[in-house]
């Protein structure tokens, strides 16, 4: 009975088991969990795109993403949704030059901002007259700007664990030092923070926590991806290794070194963690190798490659990433603009230059440059946003500026030229003086000819700014006896050239706006002091040694236009420039009751357009006087180049300066520009011309030109502006001219 007993219940024991197996063939093992780690390096990190390409095209599907600094930009793409290709296009597109510093575009800039920005070779802030140097070479807006363009599909995913991979990221806190790992909140402001590499980027503020890359702390964060429940980690080591002696370089070479001696040293435990190490085969590269980043992504796709057997286990179903369509819709609808952060500057100076208008339909276009203008005023080390969904579905635009604490600078450049001679201008701003929104500018100029110049400027954004500006310019040349034929009978004269000597100490008040995004006016007041003299010819006066062409003070009504949109103030190579200037003269001291009212009129149109590397640039220039001026010193001068614009000094190839005069002028200018090197020009340049009193009243303006010249010349773009070599030429002419041009004109 006993036996039958146990017999029996061996029989049960197994059918229970051959249930058992069965059920397990039913359901068989689950994938196992793949985890994939992105570590930092900066360019290097570009390899990362072409690892992503191979795990695409060999059905890997990623369940986790964590990456730090540069593995996180990547990471953050293919998490949310673009697949190695996409990112692939993405990067190729991108100029790197411009991403990575805080170049804004010319565009964006007032026309008070230009005129400062195309000055100074070199600005430094101070406080308590102590020069401050930035903490960092960029902002990293741009950086920012870009992020938020390229994620904005997923702006109101705040918990990253929801994207359609589930995302981290890693940043160091820079007052404590500790690790912080990002999971939740604004998507490109936690990437932004990741990359934010000490001394290029500036930090980034997150829930009161100063950022920088997450680097410094965890460059290849596998343990996160661990804790969260991965089983196959895929990693890709994008690291530098130790360098040599003969290696260590640069300055930027130490740091890297001095840094990796850890995260070196953390990789002899990290690297055994991970299933799969890919490490491309960078070497050669370094962290700033941007321009060399196709070759970096083919490294990454060489380098999976070689683990292609190994990938291809992990593809344990049919998988394809599916491609993802972002529909970048060209506009978006906004409610509100909400600003904050804002304690020196108003609101309505912020959405002045911001100038976007809701409710209604805005670009994207025009979000951008409106977060330009901001950055253009220097005035807020970053600028924070988010378009967020409100409760109603639609769309609210979040602006959180940063204010600079900074209200003083230093400012220094260097020139040359054949005319003003050899320059060194100093410069102190400040900002701020009397009220929020306003600055005050003094430069002192030391060198051939003394100068100085002095603005202050009320910046009201959308509305009439308001300005003052005084300026004191002097400078020595000799010109043709032809100068004075309206003051003395030249045939009487014993000489053929004379030793001009001209100053002029203008004072000026004006109102200025903006129009349209693009068309600036000016309307204002000017009182200029001009004497224009020589001590070439002998006197019948005892007393005085000079013989004065003007020596007085005249009062003029002016207004001006100007509609630029040229990308480059030096070498445009596209865009339209238009400047009108217009100029009515109630008084001259020197004439007294004498003086009757006239007025002069000026118009220059130039436009630029690109062929590769080629550009063709032409421009046009007339100038009217209307009445008598009874002063030969306010006619039109052309000749000579490389001076900045002086009153109505011209400039005009195969000529010196003020070799040309009269009460009107027509000028056209043609040159073409070939771009050998990045920032290298090679200009061919042809100008012909017309000048004389009463040129508009007769018929043949321009049939024939009086006056034709031609140049060629070789540019440099430089930190301290242009530096230039030209000859000219005229046929009219027994000798040519050369002129040479150094750093930005004041």
């Amino acid at each position: 009975m006993k036996k039958s007993n146990f017999l029996l219940f061996l029989i049960v024991i197994a059918f229970a088991k051959a249930n058992h197996l069965q059920a397990q063939n039913d359901h068989p093992t689950p994938r196992p969990k793949i985890g994939l780690v992105l570590s930092g390096g900066g360019a290097k990190g570009l390899a990362h795109i072409g690892t992503l390409k191979i795990i695409d095209s060999l059905g890997v599907k990623v369940d986790y993403v964590a990456g730090t600094s540069m593995g996180a930009i990547v990471g953050s793409l293919y998490a949310s949704g673009y697949t190695g290709r996409q990112i692939d296009s993405i990067f190729n597109i991108i100029d790197f030059d411009k991403i990575i510093s805080d170049d804004i575009p010319r565009s964006s800039k007032s026309y008070y901002e230009r005129k400062s920005n195309e000055r100074y070779a070199v600005s430094l802030p101070f406080k308590n007259f102590k020069v401050l140097f930035p903490s960092s070479l960029s902002k990293g807006q741009n950086i920012y700007d870009l992020l938020s363009k390229l994620l904005s599909h997923v702006k109101d995913t705040d918990d990253f664990s929801n994207l359609p991979i589930p995302f981290l990221c890693i940043a160091t806190d820079i007052t404590t030092g500790e690790e912080v790992v990002l999971e939740r909140g604004y998507l490109p402001k936690a990437v932004n923070a990741s990359g934010a590499l000490p001394s290029l980027f500036a930090p980034v503020t997150i829930n009161d926590q100063l950022l920088i890359d997450g680097g410094v702390t965890d460059n290849y964060p596998i343990s996160k991806l661990k804790e969260r429940g991965m089983d196959i980690i895929i990693g890709v080591d994008v690291q530098d290794d130790l360098k040599s002696l003969e290696e260590l370089r640069s300055a930027l070479d130490i740091l890297s070194q001095i840094n990796n001696f850890r995260t070196i040293n953390d990789m002899k435990d990290k690297a055994p963690q991970t299933d799969i190490y890919i490490v491309p085969d960078i070497a050669a590269y370094t962290v700033i190798s941007f321009d060399q980043g196709r070759e970096v992504i083919q490294k990454g796709e060489e380098a999976a490659r070689t683990h292609a057997d190994q990938l291809q286990r992990l593809a344990f179903d049919p998988y394809s990433k599916p491609e993802l369509f972002v529909q970048m819709a060209d506009s978006i609808y906004l409610n509100t603009i909400n600003i904050k952060g804002n304690k020196n500057y108003s609101r309505a100076f912020i959405a002045g230059r911001f100038k976007v208008k809701t409710p209604g339909m805005v670009a994207y276009t025009d979000l951008n440059i409106g977060i330009n203008n901001l950055q253009a005023t220097d005035n807020f080390a970053k600028i924070n946003y988010e378009i967020i969904t409100d409760q109603n579905g639609g769309h609210v635009l979040d602006i959180d500026v940063v204010e600079s604490d900074v209200r003083n600078y230093l400012r220094l450049g260097l020139h040359y030229d054949e005319l003003l001679r050899s320059g060194a201008l100093i410069n102190l701003t400040r900002k701020n003086v009397l009220f929020d929104n306003d600055i005050i500018s003094a430069d002192a100029i030391i060198g051939d000819n003394l100068r100085y110049s002095l603005d202050y400027y009320i910046d009201n954004g959308r509305y009439w700014s308001i300005g003052l500006h005084s300026e004191f310019v002097r400078f020595e040349q000799d010109v043709s006896a032809v100068f004075v034929e309206n003051v003395i009978n030249i045939s009487s004269l014993s000489v053929n050239s004379l030793r001009l000597q001209y100053s002029d100490w203008t004072q000026q008040a004006f109102l200025q706006t903006r129009i349209n995004k693009s068309i600036n006016f000016v309307v204002g007041l000017e009182v200029k002091s001009l004497h224009v003299f020589t001590e070439t010819l002998i006197t019948d006066d005892p007393t005085n040694d000079t013989t004065d062409f003007s020596n007085g003070s005249m009062g003029s009504f002016y207004g001006k236009v100007l509609v630029d949109s040229y990308d480059n103030a030096l070498f445009p190579s596209s865009g339209w420039k238009v400047e009108g200037d217009f100029h009515l003269y109630a008084f001259n001291t020197e004439f007294g009751e004498r003086f009757k009212e006239f007025s002069m009129a000026q118009i220059e149109v130039g436009h630029a357009q690109r062929f590769g590397n080629f550009t063709v640039r032409g421009a046009a220039h007339i100038g009217i006087t209307i009445g008598d001026t009874d002063n030969s010193a306010m006619d039109f001068y052309l000749g000579g180049y490389g001076s900045r614009r002086i009153n109505n000094l011209i400039p005009f190839y195969g000529y010196d300066f003020i070799s040309i005069s009269g009460g009107s002028i027509i000028k056209v200018l043609f040159e073409a520009d070939y771009e050998v090197f990045k920032k290298n020009h090679i200009v061919f340049s042809a100008n012909y011309a017309n000048a004389q009193d009463n040129l508009f009243e007769q018929n043949n303006l321009f049939d024939n030109a009086r006056y034709t010249g031609y140049a060629i010349g070789y540019g440099l773009e430089t930190f301290l502006g242009p530096l230039e070599f030209k000859y000219s030429f005229s046929p009219q002419q027994k000798n040519g001219q050369i002129f040479v041009n150094l750093g930005f004109k004041f």
